[in-house]
């Protein structure tokens, strides 16, 4: 019984770490792509301002 026990937890324990692991993975995957697009978005809008407002000033 405490084999099985024990390879209960081994098992329990590396499920848990890749589990974690990839969680970890796709979160910054995640936020790496949404920190691009909200940095486009700003780029953007500030071409848009620089060429339609700015840059007619003079």
């Amino acid at each position: 019984m405490q084999q099985f026990l024990e390879r209960l937890l081994y098992f329990w324990a590396a499920i848990t770490a890749i589990g974690l692991f990839l969680v970890i993975i796709i979160w910054t995957i995640w936020t790496i792509i949404w920190v691009a697009f909200i940095c486009l978005f700003i780029a953007i809008v500030a071409t848009i301002f620089y060429h339609f407002y700015w840059s007619k000033k003079n």
